[in-house]
């Protein structure tokens, strides 16, 4: 049989902000990487919308805000052990110095556009520009202190002190935070100077209002950054929980089994059915399978694991359907593992089949083995393996039983209930 694989589709990449490669907050690098296009093309692109009304700026704040930083690059497993366990903590640098001389002509690029347009008499207002710059400038300052404060120095404090304390953690951070609050409170001045003549009333409530909001906008990126922070520490978390569950199944249930197997590796029987006991509780334990009885596949499954173990046979059993189990269905899975039971014991196999299929009309089992088989009239009447313990039984509770079996060509049990 021949199966062809098909090439599965390029999963999208998710737009972010790249601060590797940064020249401020990296939006212009993920937006290149997302899109495909020249870091270069999309930098003057913004310089254009900027010297435009401002609009560049603008747009540029808000997609600082909207996209994520980018996630770090996965790591070699051994080296990412070594740093889960503490022996590596010296981290690789992984920041691009920028290319100064492109820099630098896209400022002045940006600048002299800046300065044509106003000069020509399209641009902002002097009492528009003047306190926007300064708020661009406050605001873009204190932002960029968020995003390089490192997820372990949030993780490692607790209550109000993972808000506050990085922060204050090195003294540059601060001068550049209170910078940044001194260009907004200029921004702010410069706004309510150039106001109209309003009542006291009037001009305190707007200058509260202009606080407000701008202590929002300034503290954003710090609130997004810690939620975000938070968020990949919880997920985090389940992750290694989730690992140490599984560490512990597997000590307690794959390793034992292989422990035992490795001390009756002389008995092929009894290494095949530690490995058949073995996978049928790791497949109940992965998939969440119930290991009650209630229904009437867990009542066969657990039948099938009950003649595996007793008579160390497999039994491969599939079972498409299920419902909850009765007194009548009762009968019949007790019926199925009797035909199991004789599979096992008279037709001289390693293996037994044991079909299944459910549903709300009917409820079908086939046992099948390949055999020495028997013929049904020349069992003596006082065996009630086959006639008391799946005919007589199943026909009480209101289903059929048919046997067909010859010598040297297995049986097949059919066990049918209608419902």
């Amino acid at each position: 049989m021949t199966v062809s694989m098909q090439p599965s589709p390029a999963t999208p990449h998710r737009a972010d902000r790249r601060l590797q490669s940064a020249w401020l907050a990296g939006v212009c690098s993920g937006l290149a990487a997302h899109l495909g296009w020249p870091v270069l093309v999309l930098r003057i692109g913004f310089v254009l919308l900027t010297a435009s009304m401002g609009i560049g700026v603008v747009v540029y704040l808000v997609l600082w805000l909207a996209l994520p930083l980018a996630a770090e690059a996965p790591r070699a497993p051994g080296l990412e052990a070594t740093r889960r366990r503490g022996m590596n903590t010296v981290e690789a640098p992984s920041r691009v110095p920028a290319d100064l001389g492109a820099m630098s002509a896209v400022a002045l690029l940006g600048a002299g556009l800046l300065w044509f347009v106003q000069s020509t008499g399209v641009g902002l207002p002097s009492r528009v520009l003047w306190p926007a710059l300064a708020g661009t400038a406050g605001l873009m300052l204190i932002w960029w202190q968020a995003d390089h404060i490192s997820n372990r120095s949030i993780r490692r404090q607790t209550g109000l002190r993972r808000w506050f304390a990085p922060l204050t953690a090195h003294w540059s951070r601060i001068v550049r935070i209170v910078l940044g609050l001194v260009s907004l409170g200029i921004a702010i001045g410069l706004v309510v100077v150039t106001l109209p003549e309003l009542s006291e009333t009037a001009r305190t409530m707007v200058v509260l209002g202009l606080v407000v909001v701008t202590l929002l906008l300034a503290a954003a990126p710090w609130i997004i950054r810690v939620r975000r922070s938070l968020a990949v520490a919880r997920e985090e978390k389940m992750l290694a929980d989730a690992r140490a569950d599984m560490a512990a199944h597997l000590h307690d249930s794959v390793l034992q089994t292989l422990a035992l197997i490795q001390r009756q590796a002389s008995d092929p029987k009894a290494v095949t059915s530690l490995a058949r006991r073995q996978e049928r509780e790791l497949r109940s334990w992965l998939y969440g399978e119930t290991s009650d009885e209630a229904t009437v596949k867990a009542a066969l499954v657990a039948a099938a694991a009950e003649v595996e173990d007793d008579h160390r046979v497999e039994v491969e059993i599939v079972v498409v359907g299920d419902r909850p189990l009765d007194a009548d269905l009762k009968a019949l899975v007790q019926a199925a593992r009797e035909a199991m039971v004789n599979a096992a014991k008279h037709a001289g196999v390693s293996q037994v089949d044991v079909y299944a299929e459910v549903d709300d009309g009917a409820v079908e089992v086939f046992v099948r083995d390949r055999g020495r088989g028997f013929v049904l009239d020349e069992i003596p009447e006082d065996r009630m393996g086959v006639r008391g313990s799946i005919v007589q039984r199943l026909r009480r509770a209101g289903g059929n039983a048919t046997i067909r079996s010859a010598p040297d060509e297995g049986t097949e049990v059919r066990l049918e209930m209608k419902r």
